[in-house]
């Protein structure tokens, strides 16, 4: 089974973002997480929120990653394929694919 990580740059259009990744990622048969860099969970909503005050002040926003996994032991995770499908339904940017790593197990 294979895993991939996105980074998504776009925090403060997060939720924009993320729908449109979940989308493409579902036609696909994966799921996705949102996670902090260091992967802790993220509160989509207040981390928008708190991105484009970083952007009022100036500050550069902090990245967030989207973790990819397979629904299926089957399935092998094509996170450029779940781009492509993001950027099909609208995605401009804000999103590119940080790490493809192969597991045993979930």
């Amino acid at each position: 089974m294979t895993t991939a990580t996105l980074l998504v740059t776009d925090v403060e259009n997060l939720g924009e973002v993320v729908a449109l990744l979940r989308a493409a990622a579902a036609d696909l048969d994966y799921g996705l997480t949102v996670r902090t860099l260091a992967g802790d969970d993220v509160d989509e909503t207040e981390t928008a929120a708190a991105a484009r005050r970083d952007r009022e002040r100036k500050r550069l926003p902090i990245p967030v990653r989207v973790d990819l996994h397979a629904l299926s032991d089957a399935t092998v995770v094509d996170a450029e394929a779940v781009l492509r499908g993001a950027r099909a339904r609208g995605l401009r940017g804000g999103a590119t694919v940080d790490e493809v790593r192969k597991t045993t197990k979930r």
